[in-house]
């Protein structure tokens, strides 16, 4: 009888893993798990495999100039609220397809911001009931799996725009979609 060889995974594919039984509840097995690397070696590793939704759609956004922002996976929201815009939902179901067809495998985080109007702590609870709002709408409208959907709230650290301007606020305004991994 030949002897196997243990398969070696990636760093990502552990860090899904552990994520998985964590979300499923076990949380005995994951902690039992263990990662020979340092914390900077998960982030960066991680890190680097951020892309945009977009990208990975093989959306092509050089022919749009300006309007490229309004196509890279942006859903905006008004003032104050973590209602979808209207204007957005075409662009909810084009992602939906996507994550349906081409991208059935993947995990996507969906990351809310906002303007900087607002203390830093109410505008990180609106970012995330922004992002909560996309995942809610996939996943009921759309019946992808709130297991591929990770929501995280990022408040108004990552300004797209200047926050000077009333259009520079309505774009900061936003949810994006970063893939970080596949099942």
């Amino acid at each position: 009888m030949k002897s196997r060889t243990p398969q070696k995974h990636g760093l990502s594919t552990k860090v899904l893993g552990i994520s998985f039984l964590i979300l499923l509840g076990n949380l005995d097995l994951a902690t039992n798990l263990s990662l020979s690397t340092t914390n900077a070696e998960l982030v960066n590793t991680l890190t680097n495999k951020f892309i945009p939704l977009w990208q990975i759609a093989g959306l092509d956004t050089t022919s749009l100039g300006d309007a490229r922002d309004n196509v890279s996976a942006f859903i905006h929201f008004d003032f104050n609220s973590a209602f979808i815009q209207k204007e957005s939902y075409p662009r909810l179901r084009e992602y939906a397809k996507t994550l349906q067809g081409d991208l059935a495998e993947a995990v996507v985080e969906i990351g809310g911001h906002t303007d900087n109007q607002g203390n830093d702590e109410y505008n990180t609870k609106l970012s995330k009931r922004r992002a909560q709002a996309v995942k809610d709408l996939l996943t009921e409208k759309y019946k992808i799996a709130a297991y591929r959907l990770i929501i995280k709230g990022y408040g108004e650290s990552q300004a797209i725009e200047s926050n000077d301007t009333k259009q520079g606020r309505a774009k900061n305004r936003r949810v994006e979609f970063i893939r970080i991994g596949t099942l």
